[in-house]
């Protein structure tokens, strides 16, 4: 697919992942949209790269996303490419299922699984009528191994993953190609509370690029990703086994939902 001349929309765009892919479209002369809950961040996010266009939208509202594709029809019509970013995570202690786990877990499943449902049925009209087109969607390797201490996080991205399999399917006889992102631990507010290496969100977004030029539906980004989906494939057991080694450590402790993808 080629990366250059798109309308690109991606949620959760003013910072970490979400403005790294952002950034890397803009650079390659794609019309470049984003989207987030936090007026201050897009700002600062038009500011460093003023070709960017700003939404203000939180996807796990419906009304913020009717509204902003009301303007997406109004100005932007030639969108192609949805990126589907934004996400929140909530650290949980050795016993995560408290008193407070089910509320948690409803915040956590409206923004990481509803929310990017409901954007990518409100794009996909778009995307159906505008020639070559994708569906990126920034899952996890922990869709595949998941970590007990992110327990609800892991399963939204596994959802995720078996949902982007599903609309793979569903529209493999269209122009639509859709992609799926599992990185590693990757630099943002929630990664540097785990243990281990991490990952740039320059280098996802570079793997992005890559793997969307190539067709590569599965883009595993970093060593440690890599090496856990080779491992699961061949043993479960050992794959978590090597997940929960990498990530021991005190978690912090539970609280504000912290912004995975922004």
């Amino acid at each position: 697919m080629d990366t250059h001349g798109n309308t690109v929309l991606v949620t959760g765009g003013a910072s970490g992942i979400g403005l790294a892919i952002a950034q890397a479209f803009a650079d390659l002369g794609n019309h470049v949209l984003i989207c987030g809950r936090n007026p201050q961040r897009l700002e600062e996010a038009r500011r460093a790269n003023p070709s960017l266009h700003a939404f203000r939208c939180d996807i796990s509202k419906p009304e913020d996303v009717e509204r902003m594709f009301e303007g997406i029809a109004e100005e932007h019509r030639g969108l192609n490419v949805l990126v589907n970013n934004a996400g929140i995570g909530l650290l949980s202690s050795d016993f995560p299922f408290d008193d407070e786990a089910l509320s948690k877990a409803e915040r956590e499943i409206e923004t990481n699984l509803v929310g990017p449902l409901r954007v990518t049925k409100a794009a996909l009209p778009f995307l159906l009528r505008n020639g070559d087109a994708g569906v990126i969607t920034i899952s996890s390797i922990l869709a595949i191994v998941p970590m007990p201490r992110t327990a609800i996080y892991s399963a939204t991205k596994a959802a995720l993953h078996s949902f982007s399999i599903s609309l793979r399917h569903q529209l493999r006889s269209t122009r639509v190609r859709v992609f799926e992102v599992m990185p590693s631990t990757v630099d943002t507010d929630l990664g540097r509370t785990i243990p281990g290496a991490r990952l740039s969100p320059e280098t996802v977004a570079r793997a992005v690029l890559t793997g969307v030029r190539r067709e590569t539906f599965e883009i595993h980004v970093g060593f440690p990703a890599k090496a856990l989906y080779a491992a699961h494939r061949i043993s479960p057991g050992v794959a978590e086994i090597l997940l929960r080694r990498a990530t021991s450590g005190p978690a912090e402790p539970a609280g504000e939902p912290r912004n995975v993808n922004r």
